[in-house]
C-alpha cells in the first residue's frame, strides 16, 4: 500500500472513530450539551468536522478540476446548511457524506494528481496531499477532544478505547 492509500484509509477511519462513540448514545443530552460553558458538545465538534469537511472538499474539487486554482479569487460554495435543531445522528451523517465525497475524488485521482497545488487563501502553495494531510491532523485533533468531553459526560462507550488518557 502506498502513502496515497494509506492516507486514503485513515480518513476513512475517521468515519468508524466517530460512528463507534456516536452510534451507542441512547441519551442525546450528553452529546448535545456541552460539558462546560463556552465549550463545544460533541455535536458541535462533529458540526464543526462537517463544515470543514465541506470546505476542504470544495478545494480538492476545485484543485483536481482547475487548471490553474486560486482560492484567494474562488468562491467555494460548501452547501452546508447549519440547523441548531439537527440531532448528532443528522449532523454525523451529513459528515458522513461529505467524507465519502472527498474519499472517492481522492481515490480517483492519479498518482502524480497528489502534487497538484492551489494558491490558497494566505498565499501559500498548497498540494491535493498536503490538504488530504491537514484534513487527517484535524480528524486526529478533534476525534481526541470528541473522547474528552464524553469522559467529561460519563458517556464514552465501554467498548471505545480513548484517544486521549483520561
Amino acid at each position: 500500500m502506498d502513502e496515497n492509500e494509506r492516507l486514503i484509509v485513515a480518513l476513512t477511519q475517521t468515519l468508524n472513530l466517530v460512528a463507534k462513540r456516536i452510534s451507542p448514545q441512547r441519551d442525546e443530552s450528553l452529546v448535545n450539551r456541552a460539558p462546560a460553558r463556552g465549550e463545544w458538545s460533541v455535536r458541535d465538534i462533529i458540526a464543526h468536522l462537517r463544515d470543514h469537511e465541506a470546505v476542504a472538499f470544495a478545494k480538492l474539487h476545485l484543485m483536481a478540476t482547475s487548471e490553474v486554482p486560486d482560492f484567494r479569487h474562488a468562491t467555494l460554495n460548501t452547501g452546508v446548511v447549519y440547523d441548531p435543531h439537527d440531532s448528532v445522528f443528522i449532523v454525523m451523517s451529513q459528515f458522513r457524506r461529505l467524507r465519502h465525497s472527498t474519499l472517492s475524488l481522492l481515490i480517483e485521482l492519479p498518482p502524480d494528481a497528489w502534487r497538484r497545488a492551489a494558491r490558497d487563501v494566505d498565499n501559500r502553495a498548497i498540494s491535493i496531499r498536503d490538504l488530504a494531510e491537514s484534513l487527517l491532523r484535524h480528524d486526529r485533533e478533534h476525534v481526541a477532544r470528541i473522547d474528552e468531553v464524553l469522559i467529561a459526560r460519563g458517556a464514552l462507550p465501554h467498548t471505545v478505547r480513548p484517544l486521549v488518557n483520561a
